[in-house]
């Protein structure tokens, strides 16, 4: 009956999971300084992704319980698609890279990611915001895609995300990480 509950609650409720999964695992396990820093090259990471794949910035402050600047960005680049509740296929492609950026970014310095499971909760909403039906296998394709591409996007791009992670360890502004990105800081 478990996997069964598991299934019915994670269905309704995905909130709930992902919060038993937190608790399960025990955030106590690292120090405050590590904890920033993964947290800073998880954000970094999307920011990079974010900005590479085109989207604009919708929202860029510090978060008041971590301390480290947090971006989210719109969920399609144009004002006039922004209106639609649906998102188009490629739409999903660009928020599955920015989505998997972040736990990407952690993998690259962990070799596993800690935090991220409101990023793939996210994830899953846009699939269900596509106009078109995208089932499971090609969600799971269209996960690892992205997964695969935020890599590659961050690997050729190494120097500016590390600049990136030291800005958002110095709580740096949005104009200060887009000139790093732009190469003009």
């Amino acid at each position: 009956l478990i996997p069964v509950g598991f299934i019915g609650i994670g269905s309704v409720s995905p909130g709930i999971i992902a919060g038993a999964i937190t608790a399960a695992r025990g955030k106590g396990s690292e120090d405050a300084e590590v904890q920033r820093e993964r947290i800073c090259r998880h954000e970094a990471g999307h920011f990079l992704c974010g900005y590479m794949c085109g989207l604009p910035v919708k929202n860029y402050e510090i978060n008041t319980d971590t301390g480290v600047a947090c971006v989210e960005f719109h969920s399609t680049g144009t004002a006039a698609r922004q209106q639609q509740q649906s998102l188009s296929e490629e739409d999903i492609a660009t928020l599955s890279v920015v989505a998997m950026s972040g736990r990407v970014a952690e993998i690259m310095e962990y070799d596993k990611a800690s935090g991220g499971e409101n990023d793939l909760l996210e994830l899953q909403n846009c699939f269900r915001k596509c106009k078109t039906f995208i089932g499971a296998a090609k969600q799971q394709d269209l996960t690892r895609w992205g997964a695969l591409t935020s890599y590659s996007l961050i690997k050729s791009n190494m120097n500016k995300y590390e600049g990136l992670v030291n800005a958002f360890k110095n709580n740096k502004s949005l104009a200060e990480c887009v000139s790093i990105i732009e190469g003009t800081a």
